[in-house]
């Protein structure tokens, strides 16, 4: 008999990596623990950063003015100054309040200032000491409950603000995730936003909408670690076979924020202490949270003081080796295909995820007639049945690959796939109903089908490794928020009449395209295997137990020819 070479030794399958060797391990269990503790204060953090997030969608509209441009306000005369009708139309200085005129008092100057603007506003050329000066005459009586007249590129401006300061720290945050854990971002992150929250309504009094922005900005650049904070602390808590239902179910925080954020912005700004009191009750919650993050919360299982060896042991025992040595993403991980393949559709789903989050409430408000009441109601439905949704999907997700109904790879396309097709076809339906009830349900399937992707991509880099995952997530979020800042300029160029159809369905044509385009890329090159330049002993560890594995296939072999 021939011998055989090394090469041919090498097409052996006698290695089995990945998902296959760890299926054939006999794993411990372990019941409820302090993993699932970990899991609820993580939720718990991400739900309260997205209800600042959010929040504010709904808080603009009960906090600005709409500026009459239809009708001819210059003629009213002296009798009627104390109850001028603010009437509304399509080119905006503020937001009406449930589709009703606003009574203000004004004197006489301001009304010819606010006659004059019209020419000005279809120009989109108006002096801001003319809008200032009509701010001032208006409500200054009102102290820090007053409304303000801040025209639609102004109200864009101030909600991209947040996404700003988002993109900038997102890198940095992740690198101190790296080093000392996904525990301290994520308190510098809710103390933050609690103390920036509680302050802007002081803030726009005193600065303007640009104090506004300040303060969004400063909230988006402590919220930029959540993410890649929130990824870390999941790969170092979470055992492989819990993957898809507890990362799900931590993720489902962003979907119930966003709705308790359109609920409270609505509700506290429908109270008698007006708009401010949102601020304030969401800058409360961000510091309680904090508080909980600080006592409870563990970076580690080996960090956390109570936990049981056994739950520790069941945790760890087939995660791979985590190293705080390195700080930086090995460039291998930059050159690699199945990265690009997670940023690609990771840049696709969350700039979908933007615009929805963005500018659904005033597509519904101003294209179907919805009131801001509402409108709250309305725009929070999807993501209550999305919560539902989102923790279904994790849990059939572990069902069928634990089972071995399905692979890994191919359960992160299909759910990915779903999110996707599912999010770009409902946009599109969406662009050509009037109907409420049915716009509604197809938003609904917009955010049941798009959550499905916290089994696919989102779980994705943590299959792909477990050191660096915080950091690519981090470099991905990056990607994304530059195309959310494109937004609102594509937004402000392409729907130049917020009442018409037409034009929003040329923006929910593109957001659909583009999320199509980049899950086909995912699909194509995604991978679930752990990757060499996860770990720098990595790949000598595997090079000698394959080494050693050759070596017990070539005696079996010489055996066989005695």
């Amino acid at each position: 008999m021939a011998p055989i070479k090394t090469s041919e030794y090498e097409k052996v399958p006698v290695v089995e990596t990945g998902e296959n060797e760890t299926n054939k391990i006999e794993e411990p269990t372990y019941g409820y623990g302090v993993r699932h503790v970990q899991s609820l204060i993580v939720f718990t953090s991400l739900l309260i950063g997205f209800i600042v997030r959010s929040q504010l969608g709904v808080t603009i509209v009960a906090m600005t003015y709409y500026i009459p441009i239809n009708t001819d306000i210059t003629s009213v005369d002296n009798t009627t100054l104390q109850t001028i009708p603010v009437n509304i139309s399509n080119t905006d200085i503020g937001t009406v309040i449930e589709n009703k005129p606003v009574n203000v008092t004004l004197d006489l100057d301001s009304i010819n200032i606010a006659g004059n603007i019209y020419t000005d506003l279809l120009n989109n050329t108006i002096d801001e000491d003319i809008i200032l000066e009509l701010e001032n005459s208006t409500s200054d009586e009102n102290g820090i409950y007053k409304k303000y007249v801040w025209s639609k590129p102004i109200q864009e401006t101030i909600l991209t603000s947040f996404f700003l300061g988002y993109c900038l720290a997102q890198f940095f945050m992740s690198m101190i995730a790296q080093r000392w854990g996904g525990k301290i971002p994520l308190q510098i992150g809710l103390f933050v936003n609690g103390f920036a929250s509680f302050v802007t309504p002081w803030c726009a009094f005193w600065g303007g909408w640009k104090a506004v922005c300040i303060c969004r900005i400063l909230q988006g650049i402590s919220q930029g670690g959540f993410f890649p904070s929130i990824q870390t602390l999941l790969a170092q808590w979470i055992p492989p076979r819990e993957r898809g239902r507890l990362s799900s179910f931590v993720y489902t925080g962003t979907t119930l924020g966003t709705v308790l954020g359109f609920q409270i912005g609505g509700i506290l700004s429908a109270s008698p202490w007006g708009w401010p009191s949102v601020f304030w009750g969401t800058g409360i919650l961000c510091l309680l949270g904090f508080a909980m993050l600080t006592i409870f919360g563990a970076a580690t299982p080996h960090e956390h003081k109570t936990i049981s060896e056994e739950e520790r042991v069941y945790i760890t025992h087939t995660m791979n080796k985590y190293s705080k040595r390195k700080l930086m993403v090995p460039l291998k991980a930059l050159k690699s295909r199945h990265t690009w393949a997670v940023f690609a559709t990771h840049v696709g789903s969350s700039t979908a995820f933007v615009f929805i989050f963005m500018q659904f409430p005033s597509y519904i408000h101003y294209s179907l007639g919805v009131n801001v009441k509402d409108s709250g109601l309305f725009s929070s439905l999807p993501y209550v049945v999305s919560f539902f949704a989102a923790i279904f999907y994790g849990i059939a997700s572990d069902f069928l690959t634990n089972r071995s109904i399905i692979s890994v790879i191919n359960a992160r396309r299909f759910f990915n796939s779903l999110a996707q097709i599912g999010t770009a076809i409902s946009l599109m339906a969406l662009s050509y109903t009037k109907n409420v009830t049915l716009a509604i349900g197809l938003q609904v399937i917009v955010q049941a089908t798009h959550v499905a992707t916290h089994v696919g991509w989102m779980v994705n880099y943590i299959d792909l490794t477990a050191n660096y995952s915080g950091a690519l997530l981090a470099v991905g979020n990056t990607m994304m928020n530059m195309f959310s800042l494109i937004l609102p300029v594509m937004v402000s160029n392409i729907v130049i009449d917020v009442a018409n159809q037409s034009q929003w369905r040329v923006m929910f044509y593109l957001i659909a395209g583009f999320v199509l385009i980049t899950n086909a890329i995912f699909v194509l090159f995604i991978s679930t295997e752990r990757q060499p330049w996860d770990d720098e002993d990595y790949q000598k560890t595997d090079s000698e137990y394959k080494e050693k594995k050759l070596e017990v296939f070539s005696t079996d072999i010489k055996k066989t020819e005695g």
